[in-house]
């Protein structure tokens, strides 16, 4: 039996309906509002779904968006098991908690109220937030009867809002959420520390928005992140819309280049078609800061694109930068599994982000279309710049000495070689495991 369509609201509009016409089989039809508020093929949902009400898409495009604003691995068994929704069920997950997704989407059942900032509160009395951190595992993202959240990884991540006075509450009743807490993985020390570290890095780099708070919570080092994707206002909190890279591409593909997923250039590309000269250096900046920092983990689900309303397109600002290869092994149930070097997106075809040297860097950014002086000088300007960051950051979030050092040492090592890089090093043996955000 087929099952009542989702209303897809973007930016205060009804601009489209999702159904499923045949099982796991998703269909989205475009309205004339969603041609009059923005403009017929408009990209302001999705770079690889433009507005067009005489088409109705239903292929991968479709399904690879909408399964991108949902959780993944276990986060996602815990809230398909809370919701009812059978394992693997997009279309019966997205109506159990799309009301508040990544960007501006919000997705719901026809005949509800059009979504707004609502008036409903739940604010946290003392001891609360400890609690949803101890239970973590057993609700995801913190969603519930009353908060229908998603957010796309596997990491574990409690989604809240904070108000006006500081205080923190849980998003009910559809209520943007507006930070995302991540309780450090203890098998891994300093941990939380090194994102808050990164982020402040990118931050002086302006390479991006997101403002980082480092607590302790149920005994556990936690990073609290503002949501680069929501805006306070004094008329509420606006939800700016944003999709993945994956997303963006349309692609069917694992989000690790390595897999079969997209490339740098194929996000370059674009950002070529769609965004400023500015963006695409910016993107290079931001490839230069994964190196030297050691973040092998910089995928095609950690990389964004912007969507403001008028149908433009940015790079969105950077998220999950840590340094991954500091850490050499993990501890599992499988015993200790050495940890990848992998990665996420190859640069200048080079799979290990211990090979990369700032001629590679350069290589990337010219096989863009970009100029030899604005690659160099992206390149080497962001390895000179994070090595005079390095030393005060570490300072204030408090990283371990050996990790200081780690990425002090990664920069002074680029910055040595210089544009024309040293001779390629031995590829080692490809390890086992990643540290999947």
């Amino acid at each position: 039996m087929a099952r009542e369509p989702l209303v897809v609201w973007l930016y205060g509009t009804k601009i489209a309906v999702l159904s499923e016409p045949s099982n796991r089989r998703l269909r989205l039809e475009f309205n004339q509002e969603a041609e009059e508020r923005f403009r017929p093929q408009s990209v302001v949902l999705s770079a690889s779904m433009p507005i067009d009400v005489s088409r109705r898409p239903n292929g991968v495009p479709v399904r690879v968006f909408f399964h991108g604003l949902l959780p993944e691995g276990e986060a996602r068994v815990s809230i398909s098991e809370e919701f009812g929704v059978t394992n693997g069920d997009d279309f019966g997950l997205l109506a159990a908690i799309g009301r508040d997704c990544a960007g501006a989407v919000v997705l719901q059942p026809e005949g509800e109220r059009a979504p707004s900032t609502p008036t409903l509160e739940s604010v946290l009395e003392p001891g609360d937030l400890q609690r949803a951190i101890e239970e973590i595992r057993e609700r995801p993202l913190g969603a519930a009867d009353d908060v229908r959240v998603s957010l796309a990884g596997a990491q574990d991540k409690l989604l809240l809002t904070q108000q006006s006075d500081g205080r923190w509450a849980r998003p009910v009743g559809g209520t943007p959420s507006t930070h995302i807490l991540k309780p450090q993985d203890m098998r891994f020390g300093g941990y939380a520390a090194s994102e808050a570290f990164c982020l402040d890095l990118a931050r002086q780099l302006g390479l991006t928005t997101v403002e980082a708070t480092l607590v302790q919570i149920a005994d556990r080092p936690t990073v609290i992140v503002s949501r680069y994707d929501r805006m306070a206002t004094s008329d509420g909190i606006i939800r700016l819309h944003q999709e993945d890279a994956l997303q963006a591409l349309g692609r069917d593909a694992s989000k690790y280049e390595s897999d079969g997923g997209p490339s740098l250039r194929s996000v370059a590309k674009l950002l070529t078609t769609h965004a400023r000269r500015a963006d695409l250096v910016r993107l290079l900046e931001l490839t230069t800061l994964n190196v030297v920092v050691g973040n092998a983990d910089a995928h095609a689900k950690n990389l964004s694109i912007l969507h403001p309303a008028d149908g433009s397109i940015e790079l969105a600002p950077a998220y999950d930068v840590t340094p991954t290869t500091f850490y050499t092994a993990i501890p599992t149930s499988r015993g200790v599994v050495a940890m990848s070097d992998t990665l996420g997106m190859k640069v200048n075809s080079k799979r290990s982000i211990n090979e990369v040297t700032a001629a590679d860097l350069i290589a990337e950014g010219r096989s863009w279309g970009m100029r030899q002086e604005e690659v160099e000088e992206a390149v080497m300007g962001t390895i000179e710049s994070i090595g005079s960051l390095v030393g005060e950051a570490a300072k204030r979030w408090g990283i371990p000495d050996e990790m200081a050092e780690f990425v002090a040492a990664r920069g002074s090592r680029l910055k040595a070689a210089g544009p024309a890089g040293p001779e390629q090093a031995r590829g080692r043996r490809r390890p086992e495991s990643r540290l999947d955000n």
